[in-house]
């Protein structure tokens, strides 16, 4: 019993692997089940198995990516630092994970939540949500000038970080140095 168990929880772990190499290469809309099943070499009735359907699917893939992502955030981050150095720590976890995993990055970046189905939008959202609640708890510490609005300020740096995906280039800057210099543009403009 023990042995099947644990070879259809390796068999559904080939199919979330494999799934989002073909949503990263082709995007939810021209991936099919066929071809995710193709690339595993199970039948495609038998992904039913595992995944109710491809939106299901899906969720799995994203929820993934969020969690990479998000042990790349707090990897990075000593607690015991002020907070502008959490940020910073924080900003550098979330680049080297999403730049060094291009497939869990494109699935972030690309795939917005409003052009879903109401289920799947609320499930990708509130995968959002966790990751973004690390860096709401950093920004609500900073020091920062009367009247800057935490949340605004929050989104600017996400956006930031998050479209480092579209022009990154290896040879350039390393992830630590590209986060140290967009938060420096945030800080040096409303730093208390």
């Amino acid at each position: 019993m023990a042995t099947a168990l644990a070879q259809g929880v390796a068999r559904r772990e080939v199919v979330v692997e494999a799934a989002a190499k073909q949503f990263a290469k082709h995007g939810y809309d021209a991936t099919t089940m066929r071809n995710i099943a193709a690339s595993t070499g199970i039948l495609p009735g038998s992904l039913y198995y595992y995944f109710s359907s491809k939106e299901e699917l899906f969720a799995a893939v994203h929820e993934r990516a969020i969690n990479h992502i998000c042990t790349g955030v707090i990897r990075a981050i000593n607690p015991e630092a002020d907070p502008w150095t959490r940020l910073e720590q924080a900003s550098r976890g979330y680049l080297d994970a999403m730049l060094n995993s291009s497939i869990y990055a494109s699935l972030i970046v690309t795939e917005f939540p409003r052009r879903r189905s109401k289920k799947l939008r609320e499930r990708l959202i509130a995968d959002r949500q966790r990751f973004e609640q690390m860096f709401v708890e950093i920004i609500q510490e900073l020091p920062l000038a009367r009247g800057v609005d935490r949340s605004y300020w929050r989104l600017a740096l996400l956006g930031m970080l998050a479209w480092t995906y579209v022009w990154y280039k290896p040879s350039g800057d390393p992830p630590g140095v590209v986060a140290s210099k967009l938060i420096s543009l945030l800080k040096d403009r409303t730093a208390a």
